[in-house]
């Protein structure tokens, strides 16, 4: 299980969204100096996306533990959405010329929808399960805060080489995470 509880938190935080793709931009765009507002906006709303679902689906499970039984399937549902959707995706791009805020990465994950699901599904299919204890939850959310941090920073810091790299070979960087993806999906659905 750990090994698919690493994969899927590598895939998903690493692969392109929202964020990672904000971030890229906008280190292409204005550099690092003017992006790491950005950035750190990105991290903090992350951050703060975790604990609000950890503290939400902890105290779920006290009271209805059945429900996440089956939310690990809604959560397998959204992984094997991600891996298609990752799989026919095509490079993004942004034409705005105005340096966005650390607001506008904070706002950005509050809105998130992607972090919202992987958070949920890593939760209730990989955490939860095994920690019963809050305080452990919150140290977990934590890593996994740093891992989606991480995510942003490497984006950010490779954008020029890694969007032109990305742009050449997107269809089989994406089949592959895609594949992936549904690895962990069929992990989940076999415990």
């Amino acid at each position: 299980m750990l090994g698919t509880l690493s994969c899927y938190m590598v895939i998903s935080s690493f692969t392109p969204g929202p964020g990672n793709i904000l971030a890229m931009n906008t280190t292409t765009r204005f550099g690092w100096k003017k992006g790491k507002r950005l950035i750190l906006g990105i991290c903090c709303g992350y951050f703060l996306v975790q604990m609000i679902c950890t503290l939400a689906l902890y105290s779920l499970n006290m009271v209805l533990s059945p429900v996440l039984s089956f939310l690990k399937y809604i959560g397998v549902a959204y992984m094997v959405w991600l891996a298609i959707y990752i799989a026919v995706s095509h490079p993004e791009t942004s034409h705005s010329n105005k340096a966005p805020s650390f607001s506008t990465g904070f706002l950005l994950q509050l809105v998130n929808i992607k972090i919202y699901l992987y958070i949920s599904t890593l939760l209730t299919a990989y955490l939860i399960p095994y920690i019963d204890s809050l305080p452990l939850l919150i140290l977990a959310g934590v890593g996994v805060t740093a891992i989606g941090s991480a995510a942003s920073v490497t984006w950010a810091l490779l954008g020029i080489k890694l969007q032109s790299s990305y742009k050449k070979c997107f269809r089989i960087i994406n089949i592959t995470l895609a594949l992936f993806l549904l690895y962990c999906a069929w992990e989940i659905i076999k415990v």
